[in-house]
């Protein structure tokens, strides 16, 4: 059988042509991925850090790159989904098959009139062949050396561990560079609409996000998918976030109505005084996982990592979190829910790593999951590194099932039994959707909500 790695080594060789006007520094980044990644492998079940997830699914998929123009084959579903998730009063970025369409995206008829010159929007493609290329290849560097400083448990695993990781640097072409210059307070958000054709079978998107000293945004990463259920569609996707000192980022990331295999991952650098508060709902995907990684290297930082999970059926929903205390006088905290049915799995790894010299350091993570089936499974493991001796930290999980108490006062004022674990479940979920402080991103995940107990 031919294998997922082997059919996209065919399609990239087949998009050589594509490469023209790319810089030396892009083929070197991309050709030293990809041989890196081929001479690895996919992981495996025995590498600690997939060890609960298994790649065998993906492995047997044949890879299928996006057509040259692939929204010219959205259908009228797919049109009518793209119409519903855009954002009237905020910047739309519509990607389709991972490709940016410039003819589908675009400011919201209520978007503020300043929207324009508070924000750069750069199609990567074109960025990465134009003068704004060396400022990208810094991006990029920069992001290298904050990861290349990352303690031993996360810089030095097997070379397996990082070849997702190593496939979305060789296949870097797609995708946007966001800049806000310092100073700038965006009223409007960016809202990053991610769908599908189904005639592709596999998107690499990179996206980079700059923001200068003292500037606020928020950015909605949304991924949604109108072909059928049984389709065999991977997406893999970077994004890249560069804070500068004092400025504040709220980010959003919806991963609903999709069946097919996702593959995500959130790089931050947080410097002195910035802010840093993600949410991540993680609602469907036949296997979906979410690597998020905070590094902290300014005082006076704060980071908040939200995030809730739903599989059902054979689902496999992995998210792996870590933020790294460098220096003192920083906080952070994590909050993760998950709900699980039938004999789906939710695997959650956080990590904290403080510092030997990062004093008064206050971390806190917290996972939280209810369990709806007998045959479902939960894989919880928070850790706490930490080399500093004056420090608030704690973590912890926990994994339950309803209460049966609860369920018996609901089910005695005459409420159908699914009705009131429904309730209960929303109430617990919450939480976690009400922290994002936006109607729409809190209505969709009332809708998958209730599709989860369809």
């Amino acid at each position: 059988m031919t294998s997922f790695l082997e059919t996209l080594a065919s399609e990239r060789l087949a998009r050589t042509a594509s490469d023209k006007g790319l810089p030396a520094w892009v083929k070197t980044l991309r050709d030293h991925a990809w041989q890196t990644a081929i001479a690895a492998g996919l992981p495996t079940t025995r590498h600690e850090s997939w060890k609960f997830t298994s790649l065998r699914p993906l492995s047997a998929l044949t890879a299928k790159l996006p057509e040259s123009a692939p929204w010219e084959f959205l259908d009228d579903e797919a049109m009518n989904l793209l119409r519903e998730s855009l954002d009237t009063a905020g910047l739309n970025l519509v990607f389709v098959d991972g490709v940016f369409a410039h003819d589908l995206s675009g400011a919201g008829p209520e978007a503020d009139d300043s929207l324009h010159d508070a924000v750069l929007i750069e199609d990567l493609a074109a960025a990465l062949r134009g003068p704004a290329s060396n400022t990208l290849q810094g991006l990029v560097a920069a992001m290298d050396a904050a990861k290349s400083k990352l303690p031993v448990p996360l810089a030095h695993v097997a070379p397996q561990e990082q070849t997702i990781a190593s496939l979305g640097d060789s296949m870097i072409s797609e995708g946007v560079m966001i800049q806000i210059p310092a100073g700038k307070n965006l009223k409007s958000a960016i809202r990053m609409i991610h769908v599908s054709t189904g005639r592709a079978t596999s998107g690499f998107s990179r996206h980079i996000l700059s923001l200068g000293a003292g500037s606020t945004a928020r950015l909605t990463e949304c991924y949604l998918k109108n072909v059928p259920s049984d389709a065999q569609l991977s997406q893999f996707v970077t994004t890249d976030v560069h804070l500068s000192e004092n400025s504040r980022l709220r980010h959003d990331r919806l991963l609903g109505r999709t069946g097919e295999f996702h593959f995500g991952a959130t790089n931050v650098v947080v410097p002195a005084g910035a802010t840093y508060h993600s949410l991540a709902l993680n609602l469907s995907a036949r296997i979906g996982r979410h690597n998020i990684t905070a590094m902290i290297t300014g005082e006076g930082a704060d980071v908040i990592l939200d995030g809730l999970t739903t599989s059902r059926a054979d689902q496999v929903l992995d998210t792996q979190s870590a933020i790294d205390h460098r220096v003192p006088h920083t906080t952070s905290r994590q909050l993760y829910k998950s709900l699980l049915k039938e004999t789906s799995r939710s695997v959650f790894s956080g990590k904290i790593f403080v510092r030997k010299n990062a004093q008064k350091t206050a971390a806190f993570q917290q996972s939280k999951s209810l369990l709806l089936s007998n045959d479902a499974e939960v894989d919880a493991k928070p850790q706490l590194e930490i080399e500093a001796d004056d420090v608030r930290c704690s973590h912890g999980a926990t994994v339950a099932q309803l209460n049966p108490d609860e369920m018996f006062y609901l089910q005695s004022r005459g409420i159908p039994h699914a009705k009131a674990e429904a309730m209960l479940c929303e109430a617990f979920a919450a939480e976690i959707w009400q922290t994002a402080q936006d109607p729409w991103l809190e209505a969709r995940a009332r809708t998958e909500l209730a599709r989860f107990f369809a």
